[in-house]
């Protein structure tokens, strides 16, 4: 028989466990693989001791859809092994194969059935054996990651960094963002050319990689841009933590040709507190504020963009102004 190495993907977090024959007799895990509502194929991770599922943060998995109830749905086994889902009396219901659940009235679950929860997310629940969770796995990764650097993508760092918010404010820390861009990152490309402007973004990547925690969220935004969400309990943690990447970037340097070519980084930082309500587009905004004030104050700096108060319904208006405004490489 084969071995395959199976990989665990829940949302924010993977980790690799290998199978040996012995563990042939191991119960297959449980996912349910997201169709509608949220990244396409994203495999969330589910236990058949006991799953509950809705908006809140507190939840086993957690939902963040306005048609998704605080505790929308468990799922979990009966006495004798059956797995059932159950609806908890949820506002705009549960669905299995397009039938809605009765209420708080456990119904069996089985592999291939089609789960809605409200009216936004849909989702297969699947029990793949090792091979078959390696391959969704890694054709997951390859949608959510950027391929030079190998860092998550923009689209999948916006749809975690709200989970990532509402979870660190369960254990008391705030969210800083961190915008960080590639100083006089044109003339690196006019000068040396496209493939030594890539090798800089991957040792970026890397040096970014290394400077993140468990909990850390990090990206490549676009072009010479990257972004990271960092959970931490004080602005002054978020600013130390900032420096620490412009001074770890500012040393390293890379040879081509015989020449040195120095790398540096502008950073724009914005921190909200837990339990104040924030927008983290407006956050991401805010970062970007202070990225343009440490490129236009004479690069290779940290700075703190201007404190986010933007409530959601004046979001629309703040990203227009902020899109008003001119960049500097």
């Amino acid at each position: 028989m084969d071995e395959c190495s199976a990989t665990q993907f829940t949302y924010g977090a993977v980790r690799d466990v290998e199978t040996t024959p012995s563990e042939t007799s191991t119960p297959s895990p449980l996912y349910f693989i997201m169709l509608m509502g949220g990244i396409p194929g994203a495999m969330l991770q589910l236990s058949a001791a006991g799953t509950r599922i809705g908006r809140a943060a507190d939840n086993s998995l957690q939902l963040p859809d306005a048609s998704i109830s605080r505790y929308h749905a468990m799922l979990g086994q009966d006495e004798t092994g059956q797995l059932r889902l159950t609806d908890l009396g949820s506002t705009n219901g549960t669905f299995v194969n397009g039938k809605r659940l009765p209420d708080r009235t456990p119904v069996p679950l089985k592999d291939g059935d089609r789960v809605q929860f409200g009216t936004s997310i849909v989702v297969k629940f699947v029990r793949p054996d090792p091979c078959e969770e390696r391959f969704q796995h890694e054709m997951f990764e390859r949608s959510v990651r950027d391929s030079l650097t190998g860092l998550y993508n923009r689209g999948y760092f916006l749809s975690e960094v709200g989970l990532l918010s509402s979870r660190s404010a369960l254990h008391g820390l705030g969210l800083a963002i961190l915008m960080v861009d590639v100083d006089h990152f044109k003339r690196i490309n006019d000068t040396f050319g496209h493939d030594t402007g890539d090798r800089v973004l991957r040792e970026v990547a890397n040096i970014l990689r290394s400077s993140m925690r468990g909990d850390d969220l990090v990206a490549r935004f676009g072009g010479e841009e990257f972004v990271a969400a960092l959970p931490v309990a004080a602005p002054d943690l978020a600013a130390e933590r900032a420096e620490r990447i412009r001074a770890n970037l500012a040393d390293r340097q890379i040879m081509v040709g015989g020449k040195t070519i120095c790398m540096t980084a502008s950073i724009g930082v914005s921190y909200a507190p837990a339990g104040r309500p924030h927008s983290v587009m407006a956050m991401i905004s805010a970062a970007d504020r202070g990225l343009y004030q440490a490129k236009s104050s004479g690069r290779d700096r940290v700075v703190f963009g201007v404190e986010s108060r933007v409530r959601l319904g004046d979001l629309d208006t703040a990203m227009d102004a902020e899109n008003r405004s001119t960049r500097v490489e």
